[in-house]
């Protein structure tokens, strides 16, 4: 890398070097990236990405900035989903498209793939229904009658509810 950096990029006006999990770097590693980065050529752009920040020392860390990233929320999730399937020309309901946004818990990369997915299956319309059978969910009736059950200390009927959710494809995870 230190040999590299040297070096003008052909066809672009930055290179750019992504050090992912930088924090795996050993000490050494870490002090051949200082010496880089305490003068770094005018064309070069490092991007160091960790889930550990604290492992990186802190000489490194006073020469960079920082950048948190953080899990969209649903809202943020959906709109980014309906503005996908308006350009792609997806017809999708709205409750649809929210499930799907809370079943990727924040990643855009999984409810983009999520969305793809059920994209493909080629109907019409996606709708709740449709997804919560495709991504094998429990429809919130059931989940609702199972927690009735469990109040009212009904152990038959919440048995029967679960059974019932498995017979009908729902994995037991979900």
């Amino acid at each position: 890398l230190r040999d590299k950096v040297g070096f003008a990029p052909n066809e672009c006006r930055y290179k750019v070097y992504v050090i992912d999990e930088v924090h795996m770097l050993t000490n050494e590693a870490f002090n051949a990236l200082l010496k880089t980065l305490e003068e770094p050529p005018a064309h070069v752009i490092f991007v160091l990405c960790t889930t550990e920040p604290h492992k990186v020392p802190s000489t490194v860390l006073s020469r960079c900035q920082r950048f948190d990233f953080r899990r969209g929320s649903v809202a943020i999730v959906t709109e980014k989903l309906q503005h996908i399937c308006e350009q792609e020309q997806v017809h999708i309901t709205p409750d649809a498209l929210e499930f799907i946004a809370r079943r990727a818990g924040g990643s855009f990369r999984d409810a983009e793939s999520l969305l793809d997915q059920l994209s493909a299956y080629g109907d019409d319309q996606i709708t709740l229904e449709v997804v919560q059978r495709i991504l094998g969910s429990v429809p919130a009736a059931l989940v609702n009658g199972l927690l009735r059950s469990l109040v009212s200390r009904d152990i038959p009927t919440g048995l029967r509810a679960i059974n019932e959710a498995l017979d009908n494809g729902a994995e037991p995870r979900q």
